[in-house]
Formats: structure tokens, C-alpha cells, sequence
């Protein structure tokens, strides 16, 4: 947990809890160091009621350009007046910059909060399994 001091400031305190939980995910297994299974990933989500499922989803597959198809279909997307939600890898400065609402990286206090409220159900299926979560399952998951 973050420790505070008298002179620490609101915002202080919730830069050290974003670089806290950012080391958390960051300490996970990396990206190119995978182990081929979906079963975490949807033991997770089953966990938390298959949000997937909730809302209509534009996926975009294959091997090079998908992030800029991606931030496209999101752009036509909110011409149109919808909301969005994205998620893309990788970042190039922040991890935030992953998810996205209405083309703004996810902010600050929403990222740790997100975290905060599925970190329970992480440790449940890491005690599960001979492998915890990934980097990007954990972000997959948020």
C-alpha cells in the first residue's frame, strides 16, 4: 500500500498508487513470453459476468496495422456520435494508453481503480493455475 506523510498531496498519493499498481501488471509474465491458453483469460471474465458480452465490438485481427484500423473505425465510430472503448497494444509512452473511452487514454484514477476492482479475481484464478495471468491478460481482463 502507499505510504503518505502529513505534507503528501491528493495527487501525490494517487501518482504513487498509479506507479504501484503499473508495476504490479508490469511484474507480470511479458508479452512475447506466453503460455498458449485461453483458460485464465476466461476464467477471469467468467468471474466478472463476461463483460465482453455486454456491449458491441469491433475486432480487428491479423498482422500488421491494426492499431491504425483500429483508431479509424474508432474515429468514423464518434463522428457518428457513438462512445467508444478501445484497446490496443502495444503503448508507446504510458500503459494507460492500452484502453482508451472516446479516443482519451483511460485517466489516472479510473486505471487504478479498474485494478483495484478486479484484483481479487485475479489472485483467485493465479491460485488456480500453474501459470498466473499475463501483462496482457491482466490488461485484456481491465
Amino acid at each position: 500500500m502507499t505510504e503518505t506523510s502529513p505534507e503528501t498531496t491528493p495527487d501525490e498519493v494517487a501518482g504513487a498508487r498509479l506507479r504501484e499498481v503499473e508495476r504490479a501488471i508490469l511484474a507480470r509474465t511479458p508479452e512475447h513470453d506466453i503460455v498458449p491458453s485461453l483458460d485464465r483469460i476466461r476464467e477471469v471474465l467468467d468471474l466478472l459476468g463476461d463483460p465482453q458480452r455486454s456491449a458491441p465490438v469491433v475486432q480487428v485481427a491479423g498482422t500488421n496495422g491494426k492499431t491504425s484500423t483500429t483508431r479509424m473505425v474508432e474515429t468514423l465510430l464518434r463522428e457518428f456520435g457513438l462512445r467508444t472503448g478501445r484497446f490496443t497494444s502495444p503503448h508507446l509512452h504510458s500503459v494507460r494508453e492500452r484502453i482508451a473511452f472516446d479516443g482519451a487514454p483511460i485517466d489516472p484514477e479510473r486505471f487504478v481503480a479498474t485494478y483495484d476492482d478486479i484484483a481479487p479475481y485475479l489472485d483467485l484464478v493465479d491460485s488456480r493455475h500453474d501459470v498466473r495471468l499475463s501483462f496482457f491478460e491482466v490488461l485484456t481482463a481491465m
